[in-house]
Parts: structure tokens; sequence; C-alpha cells
């Protein structure tokens, strides 16, 4: 009787081994695979970081006081009154509205 319960014992302590280095297998797979998906993430971020750094230049370039002068003389605007708006479309907005109308 003794005999059987030790290896009763045995045979559970070996399936229990292989179970947890088999959920040990499946917990590296995962966080590998989660670990890739962060990284795709990451890279995407950098990517549009880098877009909004561009288009805040631009931007900045477009608004300065010498490059609204030189589009007021090539335009022949006259000066806006209090309300008035005037907007300028750059290219890369005209670019993102064509895409977005495809």
């Amino acid at each position: 009787m003794k005999g059987k319960l030790s290896s009763f014992v045995i045979l559970v302590l070996v399936i229990a081994i292989m179970g947890l280095f088999a959920l040990n297998i499946y917990q590296g797979y995962k966080y590998e695979r989660l670990q890739a998906e962060v990284n795709e993430y990451q890279n995407t971020q950098e990517q549009w970081f880098e877009k909004n750094k561009q288009e805040l230049t631009a931007l900045s370039a477009y608004s300065s006081p010498q490059h609204v002068k030189d589009v007021k003389e090539t335009m022949k605007l006259s000066n806006a009154s209090v309300g008035q708006t005037i907007i300028i479309e750059t290219r890369s907005q005209v670019d993102s509205d064509a895409e977005e109308q495809e």
C-alpha cells in the first residue's frame, strides 16, 4: 500500500512539473507576442510624433509675420477687419483632403 501511494505521488508530481513547464512555455510565447505588438505601437507612435513635429514646423513657417505679409502682397489682399478670417490651405491639407475623398 505504501509503495502504491509513493508511486502515485511521484506520478502526480511528474505530471504537475510537466504541466508547469508547458505553462511556462506558453507564457513565454505570449510575452514575446505581446512584446512585438508593443514594439509595433511604439514605432507607430514615433512616426506620428515625427509627422506632428513636421506639421508644427510647417505651421509655424506659414504663420510667421513675414509669410503672411508675402501672401498678402502676392494676393493683393487688404487688411482683414475684426471678425474676418483668412484661411490658407497648405499642400499637406490638400493632399490629406484628396486622400479622404478616395
